[in-house]
């Protein structure tokens, strides 16, 4: 009789073991996809600092082109681009439409990790020619 309860001990701490190293399988996952959705939060947050910063820049700047050569941007003819050191790419459109009255400068800056695009802001300009109402 003896014998058996020994077996059936043997049994239990089996299933406790068995049970623990699941447990441990599942938490290892889930610290794991929390670590990685602070990482892509932490992008995201820098990104949209930096794009932020940026359409702030260019709403106010007739010249678009000559800012973004200032600030490091390589491109031409509408079309500039960023690699920044928090890991994502910066790009930046220009479009500049002209009329009687004046100029709307239409600019669209996003913010890419590779092939997956982060974050993307409108940003607009008008200028009007001087002496028209």
């Amino acid at each position: 009789m003896k014998r058996y309860q020994g077996n059936i001990l043997l049994i239990e701490l089996l299933i406790v073991i068995l049970f623990f190293s699941l447990s441990q399988v599942v938490m290892v996952r889930v610290f794991a996809s929390a670590h990685q959705k602070s990482h892509d939060s932490v992008q995201l947050r820098h990104a949209m600092m930096a794009c932020e910063d940026l359409a702030e820049q260019l709403s106010v700047s007739e010249e678009p082109d000559v800012l973004l050569l200032k600030l490091d941007f390589t491109g031409e003819d509408g079309s500039y681009f960023r690699c920044d050191e928090n890991g994502f790419d910066l790009y930046v459109q220009c479009q500049r439409e002209e009329s009687e009255a004046g100029t709307l400068l239409c600019s669209t800056v996003t913010a890419q990790d590779g092939d997956k695009e982060i974050l993307s802001l409108p940003v607009s300009l008008y200028v009007p020619k001087e002496g028209v109402l």
